[in-house]
């Protein structure tokens, strides 16, 4: 029995396994811009593994690309934009971007949160924007997270070619009106080489929150590139900044001039409820008692009265508008006892939104107080 014992206690160990690597899950969601002489990058912040855990803990993201020239062809006689040269040239696969990258830049771990906008990455470039004799470059990029342990895969590749764009557009105002914020704006008239009669493809109108930065990657207020040099945008009420952009070719990718200086407007309510209806004076003793149908408004806040005295044997003329209520009133009915025997009066009514916005004001004809009951 003692002999059975000893062989079933004694359990035999396995062989010890390697930890498992922990692998940065490769962005898939890079996407490139330009504005001015500056290449932005953006992707989503790396929060995951491969194994579809959270990543607790990046060393880095480093940010690679390749500058290529545009292929050597014979002339046609007919002038190609730098885009239209690089549209006859393949995109760059990973396998030979691999070979020809190289390192630009990384963010370091602990200055991951400082180059966080939102839940996306924000990366600046400054490439060459053409080659040393002038010919245009396409630039690719990708980015690659570095954990404690191992590296993410590369990611998504996206190209650029830069483009001359038109310097920033002056003179941006920003009016809050009725229909909404009209912007205005002057056409650039330089590219930021300072070659003169820039091409522009278009604007782009950008809005965000008062006092807060803008979003580099942020989607226009307008839905399509604008030809005219003016926009109204239909915001919700409160206030806005807004920065207009020129753009060098309709893209994508966005190749734009850098911001304009921003405008501001505060939009409101400015549209005004409906006047009342069916306004009446009915004289009473000592009193005239006014009555009028609901507004049917969902902003309504109430109502105002105001009193006209008149004055003439033949002919009655107005000497004077008085308010007659310090508050806005909610009930359809107001009575006047602060009347005069033997004078005329006219009244009028508006109504009120919650925002102060007023209608227009709709008149009794003149109510005369007798004298006598």
């Amino acid at each position: 029995m003692l002999l059975l014992f000893a062989l079933v206690a004694c359990g035999k160990r396995g062989d010890p396994h390697p930890p498992i690597p922990v692998i940065p899950k490769a962005t898939t969601d890079l996407l490139v811009a330009q504005r001015g002489p500056k290449v932005l990058l953006s992707w989503g912040y790396p929060s995951l593994t491969t194994a579809g855990k959270s990543m607790t803990r990046i060393k880095r993201v480093a940010v690679w690309r390749t500058v290529e020239e545009p292929p050597a062809a014979p002339s046609t006689g007919k002038p190609e934009s730098p885009i239209q040269l690089f549209a006859k040239v393949p995109a760059l696969i990973p396998v030979k971007f691999l070979k020809v990258r190289t390192r630009v830049d990384s963010i370091e771990g602990a200055k991951l949160p400082g180059a966080t906008a939102g839940a996306r990455l924000t990366y600046e470039d400054t490439p060459p924007l053409h080659t040393a004799d002038g010919r245009p470059v396409r630039v690719t990029y990708a980015v690659v997270t570095e954990g404690a342990s191992a590296n993410s895969d590369l990611s998504n590749l996206v190209s650029i070619v830069p483009l001359d764009v038109p310097v920033a557009p002056p003179a941006l105002t920003a009016t809050a009106r009725r229909e909404g914020v009209v912007l205005t704006w002057t056409a650039p008239d330089a590219t930021i080489s300072g070659a003169k009669n820039p091409i522009i493809a278009g604007y782009n109108v950008y809005r965000f929150p008062h006092g807060q930065p803008a979003d580099e990657f942020a989607t226009p207020a307008n839905t399509s590139p604008l030809a005219a040099t003016t926009f109204t945008d239909n915001p919700p009420y409160g206030e806005h900044d807004y920065f207009v952009t020129a753009l060098a070719a309709p893209g994508p990718p966005r190749i734009e001039s850098e911001p304009s200086p921003i405008a501001g407007a505060n939009f409101k309510d400015l549209v005004a409820p409906p006047p009342p209806t069916g306004l009446t004076a009915l004289v009473e003793t000592g009193a005239v008692r006014l009555v009028w149908d609901p507004v049917e408004a969902p902003d309504l806040a109430g109502y105002k009265v105001y009193r006209t005295e008149g004055t003439g044997i033949e002919q009655l003329r107005p000497i004077g508008t008085i308010p007659l209520t310090s508050q806005l009133l909610t009930a359809t009915n107001y009575r006047d006892t602060g009347v005069n025997p033997g004078i005329s009066y006219y009244y009028e009514v508006v109504s009120v939104d919650k925002i102060g916005n007023e209608s227009t004001r709709v008149k009794t004809d003149w109510a005369l107080v007798p004298k006598t009951p």
